[in-house]
């Protein structure tokens, strides 16, 4: 449930998403877009419809400004949600939408972590992509255990799910500029010890 305009309406996410994808995949995929996915967020008194995109270059800022503005045009024209709404169009980032059977082919021996519809086996399935047969995926969660078959079809929402601590990069980062920061002040004392 939502609130727009001082009433509370229940917005379909999922259908809304849909009927997005089906409206935009092929005008954007005749403009060189690969429409990944839409996801519709509710909050501040409207919906947000984010339009995951990538392009062969990867998605530029004048990439996303001609994706929104296509993607604008088309929503404004059919108009599939009542209530208000806003548009972001977006890179993929490192945690990249997977929701076709190819974006899952494209993802096998990736981590995933994979949100279910309800009825359809666990809320989330999160591990190492290790197959497809047909519209069936194996993911594998542990280490010697059998893995767990899921159907693209029964996937609400899937996304790669890299395999790193943030907090290691950044610590990472911060190691290697003090290090280069010693490196150069070492080697101004031995220009200055050399003169």
């Amino acid at each position: 449930m939502a609130a727009f305009g001082g009433e509370t309406v229940a917005l379909d996410r999922i259908g809304t998403a849909r009927r997005v994808i089906e409206l935009l995949e092929g005008p954007l995929a005749a403009e060189g877009f690969d429409l990944l996915d839409v996801r519709v967020f509710i909050g501040g008194g409207r919906a947000t419809l984010r339009i995951f995109l990538d392009t062969e270059g990867g998605m530029t800022v004048g990439a996303c400004t001609k994706a929104s503005r296509t993607a604008g045009m088309l929503l404004e024209e059919a108009d599939p949600i009542e209530e208000a709404y806003v548009v972001e169009v977006s890179s993929p980032g490192i945690r990249r939408p997977l929701r076709t059977q190819a974006h899952f082919e494209a993802a096998v021996g990736e981590n995933v972590i994979l949100q279910l519809f309800p009825g359809r086996g666990p809320k989330s399935v999160k591990g190492r992509l290790s197959g497809m047969a047909g519209d069936v995926l194996s993911v594998e969660i542990a280490d010697g255990e059998s893995p767990i078959q899921v159907s693209v079809a029964h996937i609400r929402e899937g996304n790669l799910n890299p395999d790193f601590d943030p907090r290691t990069l950044i610590q990472a980062d911060r190691r290697q500029r003090k290090d280069d920061r010693r490196q150069v002040r070492e080697t101004r004392r031995k220009d200055r010890e050399g003169s």
